[in-house]
């Protein structure tokens, strides 16, 4: 990914320091040093791309390398006298080396020399993952004739009745404010030429303060310093990065303390109406659909499989399935054997350490709790402690696996359609099958007790499933009565048509109006639409899921509404992607379309061409809960509306009617 890095230093003799050896160790070049007459080499095993880039008035011999720094070594007499500023960038990996060098060329030229620096230029590629260039700039001006110019010119001014003379620099060059704009210059030619070449990433020039992140940036560690970790020394940069890396996870961690909060909030928002034993009802048939898998699922359990192997003695049998877990490709599978090798080890560990536990009455989530607080501890836990691990798990699996369910709310109620239709048709084939006709009893008395206990276990099931979409009607009923308390229209609406209002006010945080019909918001910008297609796309090809969490940090702390798990929102976001697709291009909507087809997850062959059941590995006929790809969202709305406005019509009318009879039959009989 690219990264911003922009480092700028003076080369000076007060550090006793030299041109020629820098442009030498630079360039990779021998370079002959005219004043002690020592030749300065230094060997590279990948030759730098190297380019003097000069002004039309300086003269021709700064083309060549070991005059132009001899010539600087000559003209600055002074025991402290700068002699060069040199400038390391890094390179947006992302570019071809061949777009790398002319992006370093043409700001070279733009940014430098257009104000009169003349720019050696050395492109280093020793590490493939970190391309850059450093920039050595002459600090003296050269005059229109092609001599060397002054760096100060002095003056003189009455203070306080005294004449003094003053040094005046004739240049910019060493002010705070032309290196903030060189700063940024680099930043936005980097970005023209990603976006050129069709990349949605973006660097920037501001420091994790102004943009609002509450991180520490880490600092360039270089080769050096890595070199010395390697040797086993202790390097301070290293270390440096070492405490801030320690103190960015534990603002990831009150981060997430946050959004769990967020989830509860939404909870609340969404069921606040509901009693206990209904959410109880929403969580099992949730349960039932297995509907909470999700990649912050799986790089959880990937993560605790990681922490207990450092630190427990895994089973054979354990360590042939975790080496195997790399290669499994879908999603449910690998959270299933995730699952799997944490509960076998949980189960070995308590019969080891906590034999007098009862384990049967503990679920899979509090023994792997229990395991895994007692190893970050590293201590066995009291009883108490134990208790109040297992109470508080219990209550957070019910408010994560709610706030599951409220994310996939379209694909839940899809599900439950599918399986109160599949209860049906097995039903039937069942009775079918086995000639029973409920009404006459004599048709029963023959069947299989086996066939019999299956057929109850179908109908408790749809009833089950029953309830369960019930309560999601009653559920969008809560939230669009809130919406629009004065729309009597609204309860005509069929259950997809709800969602996608619900989805609506999701997005763009406030309820949708008429006049959005003919005038949709729009909530990113072509540019946000880009750069968070891009972590999307990479979270999606990165394998590790250190990788993957980063990009999804970054993600989430540049677009803290960004609602990653909640697919109404993805299909918001889709939505208006497509409607707006002559502006960030087909092939980011295409890149977008085949995230939310669930390459994501890597959920494999199967999944609907159609966006609706994204990030999820239960499939099923989504069509009912998304636009098709020839419609736009705002005209779905307004058929909508017009539909529910006229089946509110005709019920009036209908009842009118049937009042206007009543009232004829009661005139009659009097």
């Amino acid at each position: 990914m690219a990264i911003y890095h922009f480092s700028n230093q003076i080369i000076s003799r007060k550090k006793q320091q030299n041109t020629i050896a820098a442009a030498a160790y630079r360039s990779g070049e021998k370079l002959l040093d005219e004043r002690t007459n020592e030749v300065k080499y230094y060997k590279r095993e990948v030759e730098p791309i190297t380019r003097i880039l000069a002004p039309s008035h300086a003269p021709d011999w700064v083309y060549d390398r070991q005059r132009l720094w001899n010539e600087v070594e000559r003209k600055e007499k002074q025991w402290n006298a700068q002699l060069a500023r040199e400038i390391n960038v890094a390179l947006p990996k992302e570019l071809s080396n061949e777009e790398q060098e002319q992006l370093a060329i043409e700001f070279c030229n733009e940014v430098f020399v257009s104000d009169g620096m003349v720019a050696d230029l050395a492109i280093h590629r020793d590490n493939e993952d970190n391309p850059h260039f450093h920039v050595m700039l002459t600090i003296r001006p050269f005059n229109e004739d092609g001599t060397w110019g002054n760096k100060q010119k002095k003056t003189k001014e009455m203070v306080n009745e005294k004449l003094q003379v003053k040094a005046l620099h004739t240049t910019d060059w060493n002010t705070k404010e032309k290196l903030l704009h060189w700063r940024e210059q680099w930043a936005v030619f980097a970005n023209h030429y990603l976006e050129k070449n069709g990349f949605a990433v973006r660097i920037t020039h501001l420091s994790n303060k102004d943009q609002g992140i509450e991180t520490l940036p880490t600092i360039h560690e270089g080769f050096v310093a890595r070199q010395m970790q390697k040797e086993g020394k202790q390097s301070e940069r290293i270390q440096i990065n070492q405490e801030r890396k320690e103190y960015n996870q534990v603002v990831i961690d009150i981060q997430e303390a946050k959004r769990e909060k967020e989830i509860h909030r939404r909870n609340e928002k969404f069921t606040r109406r509901f009693t206990p034993a209904e959410k109880k009802q929403l969580r099992e048939a949730a349960k039932t659909l297995r509907l909470f898998v999700n990649l912050e699922n799986i790089i959880k359990r990937r993560n605790q499989l990681q922490k207990w192997q450092d630190r427990l003695e895994f089973s054979s049998d354990s360590i042939d399935k975790y080496k195997k877990l790399n290669r499994i490709e879908k999603e449910t599978e690998i959270l299933n054997a995730a699952e799997v090798i944490l509960e076998n080890e949980a189960d070995r560990f308590l019969k080891k350490y906590y034999p007098d536990i009862k384990r049967e009455e503990l679920s899979g989530n509090q023994k792997i709790e229990i395991v895994d607080v007692t190893v970050s501890n590293n201590k066995l836990l009291s009883l108490s402690e134990i208790e109040n691990i297992t109470k508080e798990i219990e209550k957070n699996q019910i408010e994560r696996e709610l706030a599951g369910l409220l994310n996939n709310r379209a694909h839940f109620v899809l599900s439950l359609q599918n399986e109160i239709r599949n209860a049906e048709l097995e039903f039937e084939q069942l009775r079918v099958t086995n000639r029973i006709n409920f009404a006459d009893e004599s048709t029963i008395k023959n069947v299989p007790e086996e066939v019999l206990n299956k057929i109850r276990l179908v109908l408790n099931l749809k009833s089950q499933m029953e309830k369960s979409l019930e309560l999601m009607d009653r559920l969008y009923d809560y939230q669009l009565e809130e919406m629009y308390p004065n729309w009597d229209g609204r309860d005509y609406l069929t259950i997809e048509q709800k969602e996608f209002f619900v989805m609506a006010q999701e997005y763009y945080g406030r309820t949708i109006i008429p006049q959005d019909i003919a005038n949709p918001p729009r909530k990113y910008s072509k540019e946000d639409q880009q750069r968070i297609i891009f972590y999307l796309d990479q979270m999606n090809s990165q394998n590790e899921s250190e990788k993957q969490i980063q990009y999804r940090e970054t993600l989430l702390s540049e677009y803290p509404d960004f609602q990653l798990h909640n697919k109404s929102f993805l299909n918001m976001f889709y939505l208006e992607c497509r409607r707006l697709a002559d502006e960030i291009g087909t092939e980011s909507l295409d890149q977008l379309n085949n995230i939310l087809m669930g390459r994501f997850v890597r959920e494999g062959e199967g999944a609907p061409p159609h966006p609706s059941d994204t990030f999820t590995s239960h499939h099923s006929d989504s069509q009912n809960f998304i636009p098709t790809y020839g419609s736009d969202f705002f005209s779905i709305l307004e058929s909508a509306i017009r539909e529910a406005d006229r089946k509110w019509r005709e019920d009036e009318f209908e009842q009118q009617k049937r009042k206007n009879k009543k009232k004829k039959r009661k005139g009659l009989d009097r």
